[in-house]
């Protein structure tokens, strides 16, 4: 038989078990968003990799982008590291290029020895 004590027993080890989860996902750097946002204005392409988590994260990241059109073609890359601070949307990582432009981004971030790949578009994280 189960006594009221045992079953506030069960749930408080229920209820740690729960947080020790949480705070593992964030230990890795899983329990983050992130992606590529994309504005044009005035004949230009911004192309920002963005990061936002709801805890502390540091890591490092690349941001590499190709681009091709009638003026010729480009290779930019960019990266190192990056600390985000807990609910914060960060820019990591821009580049502007023509908006007649085609182009290819590929954004990565690195976080506690595991590589994230964060190169689809989003629109406001």
């Amino acid at each position: 038989m189960i006594t009221p004590l045992t079953q506030g027993l069960i749930a408080g080890v229920v209820a740690l078990a729960g947080i020790g989860a949480v705070a593992t996902a964030n230990a890795d750097g899983g329990n983050f968003t992130c992606g590529v946002e994309t504005t044009t204005q005035s004949g230009m392409t911004t192309y920002q990799g963005r990061l936002m988590s709801p805890t502390v994260l540091t890591g490092d990241y690349t941001f590499s982008l190709r681009s091709s059109g009638g003026g010729g073609s480009s290779n930019i890359n960019q990266g190192g590291p990056f600390a985000a601070m807990a609910n914060t949307e960060v820019s990591i990582g821009q580049v502007m290029i023509n908006s007649s432009a085609n182009a290819k981004v590929n954004f990565t971030v690195t976080i506690g020895g595991k590589s994230y790949d964060c190169s689809q578009s989003t629109g406001r994280i």
